[in-house]
């Protein structure tokens, strides 16, 4: 749930607005001191077997492989396949399984670093429909089941476990009327066959489409849109005391659809998203000092692509 990480890997998402032109290329971005400041660097490292915006993806087998599972492959066109990325094989194509999600979802909520062999997916999308419905994928199989119990229709989203079967849910477009503010705790038994769902508390405003990162006892909520505009807030959460406040610091550029991530556990990385016009390229990082602050790196960084809603990968 915390492990330090050298590199993001942002894999897929699309070029252009309504789920046009999805992207195969899996890229990852680094971070590291250089003597007149900070060096962010970008390379395409492989690629998907199936071209998908908004995929659900986790780590497995000891981090060395990431499952990639639906999204969407055309405008109202969503894929049921699975398929599996091997880190090590830089340049790469990712294997195709014969395992398929019981949905085809894309904009799902879901945590890439999960505990448990059983993956949780919360909610998304589906051809013209936000899903009510709990997937979960088993690693040790590849199997993927549908659980009887119903969520509120949700997509965009995030979700962070904060214990073995635990997770909160922060934000989302709900039963496909509004952008909520509400945080939701959903708790799996221990096979993962049945879950409850309370309710955890509001945040300072609604949102979609953002991204987190957790940072010991704390979330951040990044970017996102609010209902009306793409914002450049961010939102600490603090887990232990529940307690929220929105940082001085904001984004260089407002973004939703974006991914973050923690690397060398000292820069958050912000890259990619859409800013209500276009797909972006562009990376910003942060340097984090302790109380959680964070100080605006004076970098440029960019892709190699630029990406509406891809996925983020911190490995």
């Amino acid at each position: 749930m915390n492990r330090a990480a050298k590199y993001l890997y942002v894999i897929g998402g699309c070029a252009l607005a309504a789920e046009r032109e999805p992207i195969r290329s899996i890229e990852r971005i680094h971070v590291e001191k250089a003597s007149d400041g900070v060096k962010i660097s970008s390379e395409t490292c492989g690629e998907l077997a199936v071209p998908r915006r908004s995929p659900s993806c986790f780590l497995t087998e000891n981090r060395s492989k990431i499952l990639i599972a639906g999204g969407c492959t055309g405008p109202n066109q969503h894929t049921d396949s699975i398929e599996l990325f091997l880190v090590e094989n830089e340049g790469g194509k990712s294997k195709l399984l014969e395992e398929t999600m019981k949905i085809g979802a894309s904009c799902s909520a879901f945590d890439v670093e999960s505990s448990s062999t059983q993956k949780p997916i919360f909610g998304g999308f589906e051809a013209s429909n936000c899903l009510d419905d709990v997937q979960i994928v088993d690693t040790a199989t590849w199997k993927c089941r549908k659980l009887g119990k119903k969520l509120p229709k949700i997509k965009n989203s995030t979700v962070v476990e904060v214990a073995d079967g635990e997770f909160l849910m922060f934000g989302g477009w709900e039963d496909e009327q509004r952008t909520t503010k509400a945080i939701r705790r959903i708790t799996f038994n221990e096979n993962f066959t049945d879950y409850t769902v309370d309710f955890a508390g509001f945040l300072p405003y609604p949102v979609e489409g953002h991204s987190c990162v957790r940072i010991g006892s704390s979330v951040l909520l990044i970017g996102g849109f609010d209902g009306c505009f793409v914002i450049d807030t961010i939102i600490k959460y603090d887990l232990e005391t529940r307690k929220m406040e929105i940082l001085p610091t904001k984004l260089y550029n407002k973004r939703e659809n974006h991914v973050s991530a923690v690397l060398s556990d000292k820069y958050l990385v912000v890259a990619g998203g859409w800013n209500s016009r276009q797909s972006l390229n562009d990376v910003e990082v942060f340097e984090i000092s302790d109380g959680l602050k964070l100080t605006k790196c004076n970098v440029a960084g960019t892709l190699q692509t630029a990406r509406n809603r891809p996925t983020g990968m911190p490995i």
